[in-house]
């Protein structure tokens, strides 16, 4: 079984060949690969697993319950 964790976008480095991202998951940061959602900027959710952003989540169906931070 995978584990699939949601954060939140505070900062995104796109000075070197795979852009990363400094990725807020409720006061926790750490930095992610985002070789698959390129487009995601600050304050995006995005849906992460071992490292890597796997998709930007939608807002509009983004569960309350997950609210990482406000």
């Amino acid at each position: 079984m995978c584990v699939a964790v949601p954060g939140v976008v505070v900062s995104v480095d796109r000075t070197g060949v795979v852009p990363i991202a400094e990725v807020d998951f409720g006061g926790v940061t750490r930095h992610i690969n985002m070789s698959f959602v390129p487009d995601a900027e600050p304050g995006d959710r995005l849906i992460t697993h071992s490292g890597l952003a796997v998709r930007i989540a939608r807002t509009d169906v983004w569960d309350p319950a997950t609210e990482l931070s406000g």
